[in-house]
């Protein structure tokens, strides 16, 4: 299957900047980590089970329960349109939209990365490398959050909703406690 990307392996240098169009903000659901939740909730100065159901909700696939953004009309819910498109979570929005137009190959590989073609930004801005450092921590954080979503449904054995919640529950007891 052919996709719309453009593998770029360290190293390698790309003109891209964000134009604040908005298109990466319409189609499908944005997966997020526990991670991505508790810093929306901090951000938001709410507890994060206060996000469900209005701007996050689950989608259960095979047993594992996957957190996703709300979209109203195909639209991210914290995405402001007025003159132009502004995220209301900026400072606090998931890796996965911090990343974009780069999206990650594979949580295990870190020194390759692919650029969606299909932003509007590319060919803008200066010649630059992809951002190397936030792909790992983003990786990190995904590997952190299936692994532990697996040893609860799997291991432990809870339905897939309840140990969400409790790992998002964790690590938001973790996020609180560090300093």
């Amino acid at each position: 299957m052919s996709h719309p990307y453009i593998k770029i392996a360290r190293g390698g240098k790309v003109k891209v900047a964000c134009i604040r169009c908005g298109r990466c903000c319409h189609g499908p659901n944005v997966s997020l980590t526990a991670f991505d939740v508790c810093r929306i909730a901090r951000f938001m100065g709410l507890h994060w089970r206060d996000l469900r159901g209005r701007y996050v909700k689950a989608i259960i696939a095979d047993m594992i329960a996957i957190p996703v953004l709300q979209s109203v009309n195909g639209i991210c819910v914290f995405l402001e349109v007025n003159e132009r498109p502004t995220c209301t979570v900026y400072p606090a929005r998931p890796m996965k939209c911090r990343l974009y137009p780069f999206l990650p190959c594979s949580p295990s590989q870190v020194d390759v990365i692919y650029l969606d073609e299909c932003c509007k930004g590319i060919g803008t801005g200066e010649l630059a490398e992809p951002p190397w450092n936030l792909l790992e921590q983003y990786c990190s954080e995904l590997r952190i959050h299936y692994i532990r979503l697996y040893q609860l449904v799997f291991e432990k054995g809870y339905e897939p909703l309840q140990a969400l919640e409790r790992l998002i529950d964790d690590a938001y007891m973790e996020v609180s406690t560090s300093p």
